[in-house]
């Protein structure tokens, strides 16, 4: 009985996702692209109908016969939304089911307050949001969070992860949603901007391609054609802790010269403000990483000779980095996201593509495609609204493997 139920709710995620990705489409055509009967299609979209997620557009043309209703998703019917939780700043974002953000808000980080404390200030901020887009909490499906790693996923807390040292174990999900009253799921922060990309649409379908995170650290997400690699832990593609230099200096993960002590925005700014104190370079710096970052950033983009050297540095340790990810992974495409690429994305597009074109193992077979992701800063934000739509609606793909 209970394995009936789990393929019943597969059906009906795969019909409920084909309608959403290429709607409007029919019932026949349903039939047709998932194998299943015509008389289970009609039982599933008959109740998608009734919870209101799907409705019918009119008919089709005619190929000979009736013309065939079609069906659309109804947009407004379900909500997700999203929270990129860092140390400098959070963002909160509010999908509908068609992956369009219809609210945001920016909020500064933890600061010196503790998790409990900022926790409930989540919640509160969330609240007005909320009524500011006289949404329905009847129709928010969950609470999606993305986190920089290491993760505990299934129990819902941060573990040890540099930038958030003080909610290691902090009970994040639980807490967050018995304040808010929505069911919480925690990711890391760049496989949750891998999810976006694939719910709206940005990817091809059967691609492999890993989404490359940078905020103020680094991650990648991986998504094996529509199906996420989360590894065992859900702590897959920490990408800043791949070392590029074995003898280097030693990080605050235990390793030696990992790519983030070389790329990593807190390493550019390092040598900006060595420059800087030997007037090299004329930038204030307010200890906020994010915006020391974007400093630097825009001296580079408006012409600063050692401003711009400092980011093309960047840009090639963390392509080598990648050429070792693409080797391994064997990726169609690369996707750039977060908000460290926000002023500077052309440059890393540009020396990535080059430098993977060069020495991936498998250049001369196909070409691994590079390029910003469509979501922007919000990638991990809108990533994280898109996941709980997907689990609590759509559970059939973007589920997670261990490629055991």
């Amino acid at each position: 009985m209970v394995e009936t139920m789990r393929r019943r709710g597969s059906s009906k995620g795969r019909a409920l996702d084909l309608i959403r990705s290429q709607g409007p489409i029919s019932r026949v055509e349903l039939a047709e692209i998932t194998g299943l009967t015509q008389a289970t299609i009609s039982n599933l979209v008959r109740e998608l109908l009734a919870d209101g997620v799907v409705s019918e557009t009119g008919r089709g043309e005619s190929s000979g016969g009736k013309p065939r209703m079609r069906l659309e998703i109804n947009p407004a019917s379900r909500f997700g939304v999203g929270v990129d939780l860092g140390a400098d700043s959070s963002t909160f974002v509010v999908a509908d089911l068609a992956g369009t953000i219809i609210g945001r808000l920016g909020i500064d980080g933890p600061g010196a307050l503790g998790p409990a404390d900022y926790v409930r200030r989540m919640a509160d901020d969330l609240a007005h949001l909320l009524d500011g887009l006289d949404i329905d909490r009847a129709a928010v499906v969950g609470l999606g969070i993305a986190a920089p790693g290491p993760i505990d996923r299934e129990a819902g807390v941060i573990v040890g992860a540099p930038s958030l040292a003080a909610w290691s174990e902090f009970p994040l999900t639980a807490e967050l949603s018995r304040l808010t009253g929505f069911s919480c799921v925690l990711d890391n922060d760049a496989t949750a901007a891998a999810l976006g990309e694939f719910w709206l649409g940005a990817t091809e379908v059967g691609s492999t391609y890993a989404s490359v995170y940078m905020g103020t650290g680094i991650g990648a997400g991986i998504v094996f054609d529509g199906t996420v690699y989360r590894g065992s832990r859900s702590n897959v593609g920490e990408l800043g802790h791949v070392s590029v230099d074995a003898r280097g200096p030693e990080c605050p993960c235990g390793n030696r010269g990992c790519v983030e002590l070389y790329a990593g925005p807190h390493a550019v700014i390092a040598r900006a403000r060595e420059a800087a104190a030997s007037g090299g370079i004329d930038l204030e710096f307010t200890g906020v990483a994010a915006a020391d970052f974007a400093a630097v950033a825009e001296a580079a983009i408006t012409g600063h000779p050692l401003a711009l050297a400092l980011i093309e540095d960047s840009a090639e340790y963390l392509a080598e980095a990648i050429v070792s990810l693409v080797n391994i992974i064997d990726l169609d495409h690369l996707v750039l996201a977060g908000s460290a690429f926000e002023k500077v994305g052309a440059i890393y597009v540009r020396t990535i593509q080059h430098i993977v074109g060069e020495r991936a193992l498998s250049r001369h077979l196909q070409h691994v495609s590079v390029r910003m992701s469509v979501n922007g800063t919000d990638a991990a934000a809108l990533g994280a609204a898109t996941m709980v739509l997907q689990e609590q609606l759509s559970p059939r793909s973007l589920q997670s493997v261990t490629l055991a």
